[in-house]
């Protein structure tokens, strides 16, 4: 009775873990949560190559705090311009790039902002301040926080060019030398900074500009659209384009955002041999 009553008297005595980051940084939003719950690493040890490990800046966690002003303008931002038209972010959006949730687990935040400032073959240039690509970052990290990861993902689709594709595409014929697209079954198509990006065109993630009253682009409308642009549009510069029907067809499956595009026009182009 009395070696137990030794036991449990050491035990309530026992100190409990130091947090080291306060050692060389001051207290802030102390009533909000821990030090480690906003910027991650380790607090529990004075060695810094193991405290820093998967740490996040500052700057880059504004989105741990609720209804932080600077993470609600980045997934604003992250509406405004569309970037679920290729990417999927809080479990929402088209798999034509990389998934966002994902892609938070292997870049830290300062690669994620420049993959934002440096964009990749396809990725519009959008020409974002910094404070910009941080807010980004922040609403990148924020949806990525509530979505649960799962055992195993499906694979991206890569494309390569080379002698092995054959087809001859009609977005390229027709419309590459202005306009760009990522594509669900044939990856990026066209080479021109002209007009705008069309990925995911078809997809309720694409801009809602089609004429006055700011519609979806669909099959109907992009055809209305390019018999006569100015008669959509007053003020657009892009000329009327001629094609066959088999033509349109055609375009209009390459620029699918999603797979099988067969079952959405049967008839639009021979599908790539294997």
């Amino acid at each position: 009775m009395i070696l137990l009553s030794a036991v449990n008297l050491f035990a309530a005595e026992a100190p409990t873990a130091t947090n080291y980051c306060l050692e060389c940084h001051p207290t802030h939003y102390a009533d909000i949560s821990s030090c480690v719950a906003c910027h991650r690493g380790f607090a529990g040890t004075a060695r810094l190559n193991i405290a820093h490990e998967g740490l996040i800046a500052a700057r880059f966690s504004s989105f741990t705090i609720t209804n932080d002003p600077v993470t609600k303008r980045g997934k604003q931002r992250l509406e405004d311009y569309t970037c679920r038209r290729c990417h999927i972010s809080g479990d929402k959006g088209n798999r034509l790039a990389a998934n966002l949730d994902f892609s938070q687990l292997e870049k830290n935040p300062e690669e994620l902002e420049e993959a934002i400032q440096s964009p990749v073959l396809f990725m519009p240039e959008f020409h974002f301040s910094q404070q910009q690509r941080i807010e980004l970052v922040n609403a990148i990290l924020f949806w990525g926080r509530q979505v649960k990861v799962p055992d195993h993902e499906l694979p991206q689709v890569v494309h390569f060019e080379g002698e092995e594709v054959t087809r001859e595409f009609q977005f390229e014929k027709h419309c590459g030398s202005c306009h760009r697209a990522l594509t669900a079954r044939f990856g990026g198509l066209g080479s021109g900074l002209i007009g705008p990006n069309l990925s995911g065109i078809f997809s309720e993630f694409y801009l809602l500009n089609f004429g006055e009253e700011k519609q979806r682009w669909s099959i109907e409308n992009l055809e209305k659209w390019l018999k006569n642009p100015r008669k959509i549009r007053s003020y657009a510069q892009m000329p009327p384009v001629e094609l066959k029907k088999e033509e349109f067809e055609s375009i209009c499956a390459e620029l699918q955002h999603h797979e099988p595009i067969d079952n959405v026009l049967p008839n639009a182009g021979a599908p790539l041999s294997n």
